[in-house]
């Protein structure tokens, strides 16, 4: 593969997916509606979406040199994502994450492993990483993260961080310094709360604003999204479906295909985030995180049918 457009930073996991018809009482069994796995990753799942919206993606991230890990792989290849700086750490198990569907809602538990299969700084390539145009990542590894955005500012590379609660736990002043490198800030609800303290998304985001982040995209399920600047601050609603069937990865290729349209294709935000609120819109209808995400024609003939302010004719 040649020059990488947008690369990934982070995690990539096995998740093992079960649809329950309710979440069981202690000491109680049930019987699962349907059971699978899946490749999954916040970030790994982040560049499926990208790459089926034709743009070069890279993956920087480990795996454990078990079946699990080669399972991964074959997938990353099967998608078009390359995989240079995806590396096999011998000793180390492949993260695999437990994911309850109920009524189209999901519970993740994630794996220990997810901590401890990872890179080493050493085993970085900065010229693989200085020719690209967009760093995403979640910040899982502090030290590789830290390393990795300094880099990206170095050669004037686009930084996007999704942030998730159970990051955001590590408080603003542990964050901050990475956090206020970011060229746009797309955290989920809860984390966004727990990172400023604020009740709302709304004061969360503006707080953030405050702080020195210069864009912030918080995702509302349902809802859609909340988009905040300096200048505004407005809520940007998703398209409607009927058949939801499984919510695990909507923000991922949400935030797959904001990065593809706003970096790459240099839309307008508006445009941007409703390009990304109707990938989410597509993807939660298919089992699975990565099963329902659009390529770019199917993408596209949704948004030409479903928008009504025909900003895709």
């Amino acid at each position: 593969m040649g020059k990488i457009d947008i690369i990934g930073l982070g995690e990539v996991v096995v998740d093992w997916v079960a649809e329950i018809p309710h979440f069981p009482k202690l000491d109680e069994k049930i019987d699962a509606i349907n059971e699978n796995y899946f490749s999954g990753g916040v970030t790994a799942n982040y560049l499926v979406a990208v790459a089926r919206l034709g743009v070069s993606c890279g993956f920087i991230g480990a795996v454990g040199d078990d079946l699990y890990g080669d399972f991964l792989v074959r997938d990353f290849k099967k998608e078009k994502i390359d995989t240079k700086l995806l590396l096999k750490k011998k000793g180390k198990k492949t993260p695999v994450n437990f994911i309850f569907v109920v009524k189209g809602e999901k519970t993740i538990i994630q794996s220990p492993h997810m901590k401890t299969t990872k890179l080493k700084l050493i085993d970085l390539d900065e010229s693989y990483i200085s020719k690209s145009k967009v760093l995403h990542t979640t910040l899982i590894h502090p030290k590789i993260s830290e390393r990795v955005i300094n880099l990206a500012k170095e050669h004037d590379i686009k930084i996007s961080i999704d942030l998730e609660s159970q990051i955001a736990q590590r408080g603003w002043s542990s964050l901050k310094d990475m956090l206020l490198k970011a060229d746009i800030l797309i955290p989920n609800k809860e984390g966004v709360k727990m990172i400023t303290k604020c009740n709302t998304p709304k004061d969360a985001a503006k707080e953030l604003i405050r702080k020195g982040i210069p864009l912030v995209i918080i995702t509302l399920s349902n809802k859609g999204a909340l988009v905040t600047t300096a200048e505004f601050q407005k809520e940007i609603p998703t398209y409607d479906v009927n058949n939801i069937v499984d919510t695990t990865g909507a923000g991922d290729v949400f935030n797959g295909a904001f990065s593809v349209a706003y970096w790459i294709k240099k839309w307008n935000l508006e445009k941007s985030i409703k390009y990304a609120n109707a990938a989410a819109a597509l993807k939660i209808q298919k089992l699975g995180a990565r099963t329902g995400m659009p390529f770019e024609t199917e993408l596209i003939q949704f948004l030409k049918e479903n928008d009504s302010e025909d900003l895709f004719k």
